[in-house]
């Protein structure tokens, strides 16, 4: 594409785009929002810089370079007001002073906290999958949607009693089973 300077073609020029400069603004920012932004102020300074266009670059490569740097620019700017140095100083509840680095968790603890909290909720739905389907049904109203008995006895159409004595030996079955998937797991 060619352009003139002329409104129509700067039109066409939105038109062509458009759609694949938010396409690459949200692989960017991973937000509708910013991306939206990303691509509005882009296409504001190719209006505004046009004069500067060197003509033996590509159109593509010159917008997107703008819209890379526009991202980029806001990023930094974000980063400068946003940004805090682990040197500071805390307070800590005792009433000690440190410096923030010395007060942040360590991120490989994070990262092996994640993992075991993964590997307990594959465990648990291994073993509900495992139990019969009365038990799943009252441990998945129960426990994990916080239903009262009343309500899970109008879902299930049973009486409140039988509802107890169902999660009772559903509980039951659950621990057995997860004990058992314990063992197999290791």
């Amino acid at each position: 594409m060619s352009l003139t300077g002329s409104r129509e073609d700067f039109e066409a020029f939105g038109k062509e785009y458009g759609e694949r400069a938010f396409q690459f603004a949200y692989r960017l920012s991973g937000n509708i929002e910013e991306a939206k932004d990303l691509v509005q102020e882009a296409f504001y300074r190719v209006l505004k810089n046009w004069d500067r266009y060197d003509r033996s670059r590509t159109l593509d490569a010159w917008f997107f370079t703008i819209l890379r740097n526009v991202f980029l620019d806001g990023r930094k700017r974000y980063e400068r007001r946003h940004a805090v140095s682990l040197e500071r100083p805390v307070r800590e509840s005792d009433g000690e002073s440190s410096r923030l680095e010395d007060v942040l968790p360590d991120e490989e603890e994070a990262v092996l906290a994640q993992l075991e909290r993964k590997e307990s909720a594959q465990a648990v739905r291994a073993t509900l999958d495992r139990l019969a389907y009365d038990h799943r049904v009252a441990l998945t109203l129960c426990d994990m949607e916080a239903m009262s008995y009343e309500e899970m006895s109008q879902v299930l159409d049973i009486p409140v009693g039988t509802v107890r004595s169902r999660i009772n030996r559903a509980r039951s079955a659950f621990r057995k089973e997860f004990v058992r998937h314990m063992e197999e797991a290791q």
